[in-house]
């Protein structure tokens, strides 16, 4: 983590306006994309992400080291969505262009990828409807792993369940999905969609600071 970094999770930590609104730029992007892909239909995965950034300022003076930002954010975070998930009576399917939708703004800046090129959109939605197709347990672990790019220790820490544990529920998603999709070998290009937003997010929220 660079000194810039630190220094403005410094300042939101004091409750700097500025600071707030650049790690919120930063970050609620790829919280309604958690949340969703995780279950929640899109209004309520915006509210949802709302929600977990403010509790984890609420939570902030609770951070001891700043350079552990990341993952102190993302399992206070991720525990709320999850949390909200298993409060809500039923689960029902999101259409993938309804996703697309909530990511529309902050995508169109981007320049496509080469990779991006070789997956059509209907190949991209197709994998989406699978991995959200899968049980809640599963679904999970993998949209954390691939999409956040988090170590199987780090998933495990969030989930609060044993690193072997997270290794097999993650198998066997893949094996679920490749009983479903020939598109499996598509996954880590997504993957990589998702990582190179978030660089060119984190770049133009510093530069903004």
């Amino acid at each position: 983590m660079s000194e810039s970094q630190v220094a403005i999770i410094a300042a939101w930590q004091q409750g700097d306006e500025q600071a707030v609104r650049t790690l919120f730029n930063l970050h609620y992007p790829r919280l309604v994309q958690l949340a969703v892909l995780s279950g929640l239909p899109p209004e309520e995965a915006k509210d949802c992400a709302q929600e977990a950034f403010l509790r984890s300022f609420e939570h902030r003076n609770q951070l001891r080291d700043l350079t552990a930002f990341p993952l102190w954010f993302q399992r206070i975070t991720t525990r709320h969505i999850l949390n909200t998930i298993k409060a809500r009576q039923r689960h029902r399917h999101v259409p993938l262009d309804e996703t697309n939708e909530l990511s529309e703004d902050w995508q169109r800046t981007r320049i496509p990828l080469p990779d991006e090129i070789a997956i059509s959109t209907e190949r991209q939605e197709h994998l989406w409807q699978c991995v959200q197709a899968l049980p809640a347990h599963y679904r999970v672990p993998l949209v954390l792993r691939y999409y956040d790019d988090l170590s199987l220790r780090e998933v495990a820490d969030i989930l609060g369940k044993r690193e072997g544990t997270i290794r097999v529920l993650i198998h066997r998603a893949l094996q679920r999905l490749r009983a479903t999709s020939q598109e499996t070998s598509s996954l880590q290009k997504l993957v990589q969609f998702s990582r190179q937003d978030r660089l060119m997010t984190s770049r133009q929220a510093m530069e903004a600071k």
